[in-house]
């Protein structure tokens, strides 16, 4: 597998810091603010490092319990490999696990995705997210708008060159009130190739 080389200081942030709106969900607690899903995130990062254990993980990891106030503190290393080198970056979060003399048995799994993710967002992956762009609807519903261009390069894939450089020379006029014209000439190409065989 190739090793992730990058080759200036933005890079990897500029890389992972756009967020899928589908992997988000609005929490109404402490004020609101979006969730990112914990999956979508290790799922980025094994995109990015290659698969976890291999190209990055988490060691080290330490939880200790106050049980006077019920808290718990967890604190692990993240780390990740860029060329060939290893590289760390502490991570921590803490929750309450029990009160009222309830304990909460999921406590350790939550505390330490919380600090995954934090540790994650630190690298820049969904940093829209943490920067507070998410509660801008104007830029989530820009997320959602199709992209146009990848939906008629996928649509063209083993047209004949010259075929593919037409529709492709205009890839950049594709909307959403055309794209299904569009779409549909990608179409007709096809169909007439199984027609002169």
């Amino acid at each position: 597998m190739a090793k992730k080389e990058i080759k200036s200081h933005m890079e990897l942030w500029n890389s992972v810091e756009i967020t899928d709106p589908k992997y988000t969900k609005k929490v109404n607690q402490r004020g609101g603010f979006t969730a990112i899903g914990a999956q979508y995130q290790l799922m980025r990062a094994t995109e990015t490092f290659g698969p976890m254990g291999a190209g990055w993980g988490v060691k080290t990891e330490h939880i200790q319990k106050w049980e006077d106030v019920g808290l718990a503190v967890y604190e692990a290393t993240l780390w990740y490999v860029i060329g060939d080198k290893e590289h760390y970056i502490p991570i921590h979060s803490a929750i309450k696990y029990h009160s009222n003399g309830r304990v909460d048995d999921d406590f350790y799994k939550k505390v330490a995705t919380d600090a995954l993710t934090k540790g994650l967002s630190k690298l820049g992956f969904n940093a829209d997210v943490f920067m507070g762009k998410f509660d801008d609807n104007k830029y989530v519903n820009k997320l959602k708008e199709p992209n146009y261009k990848q939906v008629v390069t996928d649509a063209c894939e083993g047209l004949a060159e010259d075929d593919w450089k037409k529709v492709m020379s205009n890839v950049d006029k594709v909307n959403a009130l055309n794209l299904k014209a569009v779409l549909k000439r990608i179409n007709d190409i096809r169909d007439s190739y199984e027609k002169k065989s």
